[in-house]
């Protein structure tokens, strides 16, 4: 199966970080053995970057990038016009950059792994934690 990875659930699986939920954590191990796909938005990214620089997160943008390049299981999705397309009927999330997730997933066509609980209400998408 295919799933799009908001940035909490790709930051804490990447860490081991101990509080993740159960069904995300299982389908991140399973793409890690190659028996799913993770689309990483560009979103995602930006927000690494900006966590990491605020050192509220412990890795790294280039760490995460170099993780993705080696991997045939991982792939960054751009943020394209039919994305913001996608977000901009998004009408139940009103953070941008949770918008754009949404729509991402939502133009993808694939659930949604996040902890959010303002996405996991959203009627555009399924998410899973």
């Amino acid at each position: 199966m295919e799933y799009l990875a908001d940035t909490v659930a790709l930051v804490r699986h990447l860490t081991g970080h101990p509080a993740i939920g159960r069904e995300a954590a299982r389908v991140l191990r399973a793409a890690d053995a190659g028996h799913h796909r993770i689309y990483v938005s560009t979103i995602t990214l930006m927000e690494v970057m900006y966590l990491s620089e605020a050192k509220r997160i412990p890795i790294r943008l280039r760490e995460l990038l170099d993780m993705i390049s080696s991997s045939i299981n991982y792939e960054i999705v751009p943020v394209s016009a039919d994305i913001v397309l996608a977000a901009s009927e998004v009408d139940d999330v009103p953070e941008l950059h949770d918008r754009i997730i949404v729509g991402t997933a939502k133009w993808l066509g694939v659930p949604l792994l996040t902890r959010d609980e303002v996405m996991q209400a959203s009627r555009h998408v399924h998410t899973i934690w």
